[in-house]
């Protein structure tokens, strides 16, 4: 009974987590395939093969293709928990800078450009049957991608909504001590809140870490044979690509109207800084501004 007790505790918090949690999932979501349909459109269509093959960016993907075809399932499997945990460690670390949500677009631009090579190398019937085949595995990879930067991104705002707050108390006061009282006072009145966020923090970070884990043998082991299979039966890869297209549709849905909510308050929180009125969430704002166009100034000298 104990433990059908906790395993029923555990169940309601991550269901409860996931729901405080909905409008900024779909938000992810929704910028991360926009962002990857547009640059698989524009470097399908506006560059011509030659052009695009030259790219520095897609001869180092090539010579990675060759490298991950040489290993073994095993090494395969290492090579993709090594490598997307480690992303999505980055994302968890990186929170307070709103690095997960910006480096995560960042990967939607490239991956979009990376599957324009397969456009130009082997025509768009081999993009559809490889496009579709990523999905059984990125079904679980992506998702657990998508999770852990909508996360971080919600942490990163209420850490320095935080800030915002504790700059508002503080504000005229001279006194160092009495300020750190304040803050102290402050930050009890939200004892509760910051407990909630924590464990929702923890239960979705570990969510989409798991996720993330059981994608690499999938990607190792099936999805190449899947793709094979999308090569010679392309209503197959049609189908099963819609079937992804209705999961991440129903992600959308459910957390469309918190995400409309929340936009409202932030639209609104807007107004009144042009009025001069300040919020915490106006902090919040400046620093994902701040943060975002370093990671895109420092992502466009690394091309």
């Amino acid at each position: 009974m104990f433990y059908s007790s906790e395993l029923m505790s555990i169940k309601g918090r991550t269901r409860v987590a996931f729901r405080r949690n909905s409008s900024v999932i779909a938000l992810v979501v929704v910028l991360s395939f926009v962002i990857m349909l547009v640059s698989l459109g524009y470097f399908s269509l506006a560059c011509s093969p030659a052009e695009f093959m030259e790219k520095q960016e897609v001869q180092k993907y090539e010579n990675s293709i060759e490298n991950v075809t040489e290993m073994n399932g095993l090494e395969r499997t290492e090579f993709y928990w090594s490598n997307n945990l480690g992303v999505a460690g980055v994302y968890v670390l990186g929170a307070p800078t709103y690095s997960g949500f910006t480096l995560l677009m960042l990967n939607n631009y490239t991956n979009g450009m990376f599957l324009s090579y397969w456009y130009h190398d082997q025509g768009p019937g081999y993009l559809l049957a490889f496009f579709s085949s990523i999905f059984m595995h990125g079904m679980l990879e992506l998702t657990g991608l998508f999770i852990i930067a909508a996360v971080t991104l919600r942490a990163a705002w209420n850490i320095w909504k935080g800030f915002g707050r504790m700059m508002a108390v503080a504000h005229g006061r001279k006194k160092i001590w009495r300020v750190l009282k304040v803050e102290r006072r402050e930050i009890g009145k939200h004892k509760s809140e910051i407990k909630r966020f924590l464990v929702d923090f923890a239960i979705l970070t570990s969510a989409g870490a798991l996720m993330i884990f059981l994608a690499a043998p999938i990607e190792a082991y099936i999805s190449p044979g899947v793709g094979a299979t999308f090569v010679e039966a392309p209503v197959l890869a049609v189908a099963f690509l819609a079937v992804i297209t209705l999961f991440y549709f129903s992600i959308i849905a459910w957390g469309f109207k918190a995400l409309k909510k929340d936009a409202k308050r932030m639209f609104r929180d807007i107004k009144l800084g042009f009025r001069h009125k300040w919020r915490p969430t106006h902090l919040s704002l400046l620093m994902f501004v701040a943060f975002t166009a370093f990671f895109f100034v420092a992502y466009s000298f690394s091309l």
